[in-house]
Order: C-alpha cells, then sequence, then structure tokens
C-alpha cells in the first residue's frame, strides 16, 4: 500500500502521471483511488493529485501520511510538504542539490535536452520510480509507455523515462562514493 501525492502547475502533466500510474496499477489488480485538486482552472495554477494504491477507502491523502511527494515545482513543494508522512521522501524538479528525504533532478533541463519541455513530468516519474516504490516499477511504465501507437508520442516518453532513470542512477553512484 503506497500514498502518493503529485503536485506542480497545470499543464505540467499532473493528471497525466496520475492517469498513468493508476492504470498501471490496476492493470495489475490492485485497488486505486485518485482525486484530483485544482487551484486556478488555467494553465500554470496550482494543481496536486491524491494517488493510493491499496486497500484504502477515503480518496484524499490525510496530512502526515503520504509516503512520497512528487512535486514538478519547487514552490508546490512547500504547498503540499504537510501532506508527507515523517520518513517519507520528496522527488522534485530543481535546479538545488539533493539531501536526505528531498531527492532532486532537472527534470525540466534533461526535457529540454530531449527536445520537448513537456517531458518534464515522464522524466520526474523515471526519476521516482527508479530511486523508489511508488506503487507501480519503472519496468511496469516503461511496458505502459512502449503500447503507445503514436511512434513519435512513444519514442520521446521512453527517452524522456530513460533520462529520469539515469539521472537517479548517477545520483545512487554519488550517494554511496
Amino acid at each position: 500500500m503506497v500514498q502518493v501525492i503529485l503536485c506542480g502547475r497545470g499543464g505540467q502533466g499532473i493528471v497525466f502521471l496520475t492517469r498513468l500510474m493508476g492504470e498501471i496499477a490496476t492493470q495489475k489488480g490492485m485497488d486505486v483511488i485518485s482525486s484530483e485538486t485544482h487551484g486556478m482552472a488555467v494553465r500554470g495554477g496550482s494543481i496536486n493529485s491524491h494517488l493510493k494504491i491499496g486497500s484504502f477507502s477515503s480518496p484524499l491523502i490525510i496530512a502526515g501520511h503520504a509516503d512520497y511527494l512528487v512535486s514538478l515545482d519547487e514552490s508546490e513543494t512547500c504547498n503540499n510538504e504537510h501532506f508527507l508522512r515523517r520518513g517519507g521522501i520528496v522527488f522534485e524538479n530543481s535546479l538545488l542539490p539533493s539531501k536526505a528525504g528531498l531527492l532532486r533532478v532537472d527534470a525540466a533541463g534533461l526535457a529540454r535536452a530531449i527536445g520537448r519541455i513537456q517531458l518534464e513530468n515522464v522524466v520526474l516519474l523515471g526519476f521516482s520510480a527508479s530511486m523508489a516504490d511508488l506503487g507501480v516499477s519503472f519496468c511496469d511504465i516503461k511496458d505502459k509507455l512502449a503500447v503507445e501507437t503514436r511512434e513519435e508520442v512513444r519514442s520521446y516518453n521512453l527517452a524522456a523515462l530513460k533520462a529520469g532513470q539515469e539521472a537517479a542512477d548517477q545520483l545512487k553512484v554519488l550517494k554511496f562514493h
């Protein structure tokens, strides 16, 4: 059982990530509950999603109970960190260095290098899923993205996922040396 808060700004792909993870977990026979909370209903407004994988009965995560916070925007990390349980982990799209409990990756920069800033969400998901058990594995996510019928979309998503995984691998090497 896992509880994940995904947050960012409108247009960054939070709803896509929530739907993707939920569909994967459902296909694996797991119980899934999710709920999105939108601020301004425009591109750039605050958004967060509550995703519960396991036998839960309520869609919203209680403050202090989330296992993970996956944040595409530093300011949204601050707005949502109260949901994180003690010992929970934040995965954040940021240029700042990682520290205990707050693992950061320049997902936007990696997405730009691939050629699509819109892929920052998939980069961050690849990074997060390579570092922790989000209820769905990196391989599950890769398999789901690989069945996309549009070649260009499939290719870009898989490249973004791999970029996130490689960033996680680099962080693991730095952490243990």
